[in-house]
């Protein structure tokens, strides 16, 4: 649904309001970038979740220097995207603060144009994936599908399957995790599996071979993709990352 173009101008002449607007969203990092993929404007959380003192730490760096990643580059991505104007999507994705702290979130970037139509940098947003409420009517239905999953992190597991374990179809199913998590099934099984590689390479000294296979990879190279593209790291450097005392993080 498009802004209408008065309420659009009521917007952006009421000085400061659209900054309040999004300062004011606690589980929402929210950016500006140019088309160099430095920060233009950031939201408050972003700061937040940086460990900076104001605005003005922000401007001018890039995601690389505020959440450094030893892994794939966000100014790669940034870049990418400015260069084709393809938007991203809610891309799920793991990132750490400058505390360690992990969150996952659906990340989406938009190419910001001007006059001419030529793109000059992008608008992001990373909303952060709310915790599951165990009381929502829809989380009961749920159990089985839960515990199928859970039970088969080790194994390749098949969302057909699984619904029909919980005795409900691929279209319910998808319905009622999206009402409890706000993913897909697909993208839920994707952060299990993920959540468990990160606690097993943070706890244990297995192989990164034997990681994979502890959470339903059989591919040692598939792994290595779905964790890269989930937090902009490998599972080893993201490994050596959790004896420095700056871990991994992303932004």
């Amino acid at each position: 649904m498009r802004l209408d173009r008065q309420a659009l101008e009521w917007l952006t002449r009421t000085p400061g309001l659209i900054e309040a607007l999004f300062d004011g969203l606690p589980d929402v990092l929210f950016y500006i970038k140019d088309g160099e993929g430095r920060y233009l404007w950031a939201n408050q959380t972003l700061i937040d979740r940086a460990g900076l003192q104001g605005l003005q730490a922000v401007v001018g760096k890039t995601a690389d220097q505020l959440f450094p990643v030893t892994g794939s580059s966000t100014v790669a991505q940034d870049l990418e995207l400015i260069r084709t104007g393809h938007p991203i999507r809610e891309l799920l994705r793991l990132y750490r603060t400058f505390r360690g702290e992990r969150y996952w979130c659906l990340s989406s970037k938009f190419p910001l144009l001007d006059g001419g139509r030529r793109i000059v940098g992008l608008a992001g947003l990373s909303r952060d994936l709310p915790r599951p409420n165990e009381r929502h009517r829809s989380y009961h239905r749920l159990a089985k599908f839960l515990d199928y999953i859970d039970e088969g992190l080790d194994q390749p597991v098949r969302i057909a399957d699984a619904a029909e374990h919980a005795s409900v179809s691929i279209d319910t199913l998808g319905r009622l995790v999206f009402e409890v998590f706000q993913v897909t099934p697909k993208q839920l099984l994707m952060k299990k599996r993920i959540d468990k590689a990160c606690q097993l390479l943070e706890e244990t000294t297995m192989s990164i071979t034997d990681v994979a296979a502890a959470c339903g990879y059989a591919d040692h190279s598939a792994f290595s993709r779905q964790f890269r593209a989930a937090t902009q790291t490998t599972p080893a450097q993201y490994r050596s990352t959790q004896k420095a005392p700056a871990a991994s993080r992303g932004g």
